[in-house]
């Protein structure tokens, strides 16, 4: 499968000339996009994100996240159920919100040349997340993260 690598301002004529599932988008930052029916956003920059309110209306957050739980940006993000690829993208960003149908998914992102896959599941109501932690990525936290992960509130 030849996979390209598409600018947002690229995507929509990359998505004419490939076949549906080859193309992998660059998601901008913070702009919900649609490709082949699937609206992703990638986001996760900043205090208030977590807030967002239109964030929650996404059946799926993925968490991309290190070894101890620090955020980690630019992943290339594949979700599947099945044996169809429904999304292929690259976040800039520790987060990517996805509006799916109701189901079981399989999630695989990929880091620093690194690969972890987790399965999904995007909720009929409210939002399912996954967090993909890749346990050799990630620099120094702070006491106050390490003190988060012991008291389970950390991602």
């Amino acid at each position: 499968m030849v996979k390209w690598k598409c600018g947002a301002a690229l995507a929509a004529l990359m998505m004419a000339i490939c076949a549906p599932g080859e193309a992998q988008t660059i998601l901008p930052v913070n702009a919900p996009t649609t490709v082949d029916g699937v609206t992703s956003v990638c986001t996760g920059i900043g205090s208030d994100e977590d807030n967002h309110p239109e964030w929650k209306a996404f059946p799926l957050k993925i968490v991309v996240v290190g070894k101890q739980g620090q955020y980690l940006a630019d992943a290339d993000v594949t979700i599947a159920q099945g044996k169809k690829t429904v999304a292929n993208v690259h976040c800039e960003a520790p987060w990517i919100l996805v509006q799916l149908p109701a189901g079981r998914y399989r999630v695989t992102a990929s880091h620093n040349g690194k690969t972890v896959t987790q399965t999904a599941v995007a909720a009929a109501r409210g939002q399912g997340s996954v967090i993909l932690r890749f346990s050799d990525a990630g620099g120094t936290v702070s006491p106050q993260h390490v003190e988060a992960l012991k008291a389970g509130t950390a991602p």
